[in-house]
């Protein structure tokens, strides 16, 4: 794998095959043919912003480097407002995120003989909201990734389907957790941060903490750390120091056994982050096979360690469909180190994850970087 080539010859054919992000190209002077040689060159890559993805906005065609007739299927984010971000992909771009996903997943899991979690069964999680749009499949990117996440076959799914939607079965959590106190087995619990904090905060008022000991783990995906996430909404932003200190003294579980993934409807892989005593965060690890970079916020100029600024992703692998090569992203890093994670020793860039753009619901980051001008140069391609 040789991620520069290989980028190179997708932001090549993205180029070639999206009209409206050649048009972006060619207004900023950038051609890859021609500047696009070195890892150096990568910052100069020029960006497409996710809000420009948004329903509201009705240009997320206009980034689509195939015909509609050659996509699988839209993905689609869940959506607080109501305007979520719709994505189309090639059966070729499923499998890629499904590579990337397992070879994320395989670097943090653990070994594990008990599991419960804070999502729906995939299939449930994909038919909620599914639809059609220009004839093609609709369903969630999130509840995409569920399916491809490896469970074990007699997890517990503690979401429920309902006609509003999904209920918490609070019972089967209890009995799982008081089925495992005190007895040191490999018992994982996970899913949707914001639906296990307030699961937790509300059965510290009525029962008494467990120790599931140190063979037990959290793993958490999905995002919903600003309290919110689809139609969830607990009403208040979660410190991830509070999440993990209160998961970890509620369950008896140490907090280096936390881990936490994170992903967005516009790219097409993951990556997984570790909580760290010393940095009260998760330090997420990027993986080889892509590369992110932290920009200020003016001059948009890649920060140096210690920096914190919007985060972009460059991706080479699985978005021959859509214009996912380059993206910023409406959330805010901050970089820990260039080389090495000071927590474990792992060998590349390690970031934190600060938050959303302020205003983010509404038009993303698009509106702070000028993302208007580029929305209204689409709508008239």
């Amino acid at each position: 794998m040789n991620f520069l080539e290989d980028f190179k010859i997708n932001l090549q054919g993205q180029y070639e095959e999206c009209r409206a992000y050649r048009e972006i190209c060619k207004r900023e002077g950038f051609n890859p043919y021609r500047d696009l040689n070195t890892e150096e060159d990568l910052e100069n890559v020029p960006f497409v912003t996710t809000t420009l993805y948004k329903r509201s906005n009705g240009v997320f065609t206009n980034l689509l480097r195939k015909p509609i007739q050659d996509i699988y299927k839209w993905t689609v984010s869940s959506s607080t407002s109501g305007d979520p971000s719709i994505v189309g992909r090639t059966d070729d771009d499923i499998n890629s995120l499904r590579k990337f996903v397992l070879e994320d997943e395989m670097r943090h899991k653990k070994d594990r003989d008990f599991e419960c979690t804070f999502f729906p069964h995939s299939e449930d999680m994909k038919a909620y909201g599914r639809g059609k749009l220009y004839g093609k499949i609709l369903e969630s990117y999130l509840g995409n990734l569920v399916d491809i996440y490896t469970y074990l076959d007699d997890t517990i799914y503690l979401l429920k389907p309902s006609e509003n939607g999904f209920n918490v079965d609070v019972n089967s959590f209890i009995g799982y957790i008081n089925e495992h106190n005190k007895k040191e087995h490999k018992a994982a619990l996970g899913g949707s941060t914001p639906i296990f904090f307030s699961t937790i905060l509300r059965l510290k008022e009525n029962i008494k903490p467990v120790e599931l000991g140190n063979s037990a783990f959290v793993h958490t995906g999905g995002g919903g750390w600003d309290g919110r996430k689809g139609n969830i909404n607990i009403g208040t932003f979660i410190e991830r120091w509070r999440f993990v200190e209160e998961v970890s003294r509620f369950l008896g579980i140490p907090e280096e056994n936390f881990t936490d993934t994170y992903s967005f409807t516009e790219n097409s892989f993951t990556f997984t982050g570790h909580y760290s005593r010393d940095y009260k965060d998760y330090l997420f690890h990027v993986p080889e096979f892509a590369r992110v970079i932290v920009r200020d916020f003016k001059p948009l100029k890649t920060v140096e360690g210690g920096g914190h600024g919007f985060i972009r992703v460059l991706d080479a692998y699985g978005t021959s469909a859509f214009a996912g090569a380059s993206v910023l992203v409406d959330d805010i890093g901050e970089v820990i180190s260039y080389n090495k994670c000071p927590d474990c020793g792992y060998s590349g860039m390690v970031i934190k994850i600060i938050g959303r753009v302020k205003g983010a619901e509404a038009k993303g980051c698009g509106a702070t970087l000028g993302g208007d001008g580029y929305e209204a140069n689409y709508k008239r391609l």
